[in-house]
C-alpha cells in the first residue's frame, strides 16, 4: 500500500539528530469482500507484537492501515470492518485500544489493473513508546529486532565494533571481506533450502552466509552447489540473507 508503504519507519531524536531507525511491518491480503485474517497472519503479527513490545518497558502503539478496493462491495465500510478486525485481535494480545490508530482507504483501480505496490489491503506498524529519557538506548542494543540503520552521534554510536559479525569458522571463508545483504519477502511459514547466485545465474558456492528471521538465526556454509542447510523461513514477513565476499568479488 503505497501510502505506508507498510514500512513502519520511526526517527528516534537525539539533540535534534536523526539516531536511528526502528521498524517492524506486517501485510496482509485479503480475498475479495473478506475482513478475516489467516492464522498464518495472526502468527506473524503475534510474533513482531511479542518483540515490539520488549523494545521499552512502556511497550509499543500500533498504526493499522485498512483498505478497501474499489470494486469491492461498499468499500468504505468493509475497509472499516478490517481494520476493526485487526483492531481486535490486537487488543487480544494485550494492547489497549488507546494504543492501536486505525486509518482506513479505498484503493482505486486503474486502467482495470491492480498496482503491484498496492495489492495487499491490511498495514500494520509497530512504535516503540518512548520513556522519558527517550528511545536512543534502541541504538546501542546490538542485535535488536526492528533497528534497520543508525545515524552515528556521540549519544548513539551504535552497536560495538564487530559486534554483528558472523564467522563460519571455515579457512574457504574470506580473510578480508564484505557482507552482501538483502532481504527477501516470504509469503508463508515454510522449510526450504535456499540457493545462493551471484545475479540469480552463478552458484556462490562455498561461502558464509546468515539467514535471520524474527525467530531464528542460521549460520552456515553453502554447498557445492550454492544451497544453504533447511531453513525454517516464517511468513508472511521480510527474511534477511547476508553473505560474506571477497571484498574485490562481484
Amino acid at each position: 500500500m503505497k501510502n505506508l508503504i507498510f514500512v513502519f519507519i520511526a526517527i528516534l531524536s537525539v539533540s535534534n539528530s536523526q539516531a536511528c531507525t526502528v521498524l517492524l511491518q506486517d501485510r496482509i491480503e485479503l480475498q475479495k469482500n473478506d475482513i478475516h485474517i489467516s492464522n498464518r497472519d495472526r502468527l506473524a503479527l503475534t510474533r513482531h507484537y511479542l518483540t515490539a513490545k520488549e523494545w521499552t518497558k512502556e511497550g509499543a502503539t500500533v498504526t493499522v492501515e485498512a483498505a478497501a478496493f474499489n470494486y469491492e462491495a461498499n468499500p468504505k465500510e468493509l475497509a472499516a470492518r478490517r481494520g476493526n478486525e485487526v483492531k481486535k485481535f490486537l487488543m487480544l494480545l494485550g494492547l489497549a485500544s488507546d494504543d492501536i490508530i486505525v486509518d482506513e482507504r479505498i484503493i482505486k483501480i486503474k486502467n482495470g489493473k491492480i498496482d503491484p505496490d498496492d495489492k495487499l489491503q491490511i498495514g500494520v506498524e509497530f512504535v516503540p513508546k518512548c520513556p522519558p529519557a527517550g528511545c536512543q538506548s534502541l541504538c546501542n542494543v546490538p542485535n535488536l529486532q526492528g533497528v534497520a540503520s543508525y545515524a552515528v552521534t556521540s549519544e548513539t554510536p551504535g552497536p560495538a565494533p564487530e559486534s554483528n559479525t558472523f564467522s563460519c569458522g571455515d579457512k574457504r571463508e574470506p580473510k578480508y571481506g564484505r557482507i552482501i545483504r538483502k532481504e527477501i519477502w516470504t509469503e508463508s511459514t515454510r522449510e526450504k533450502v535456499i540457493t545462493l547466485s551471484t545475479d540469480g545465474v552463478k552458484p556462490r558456492s562455498g561461502v558464509c552466509y546468515r539467514i535471520t528471521t524474527s525467530a531464528h538465526r542460521y549460520v552456515g556454509m553453502t554447498d557445492d552447489q550454492g544451497r544453504t542447510q533447511p531453513i525454517q523461513l516464517l511468513g508472511p514477513e521480510y527474511t534477511t540473507i547476508e553473505v560474506k565476499v571477497d571484498q574485490y568479488a562481484n
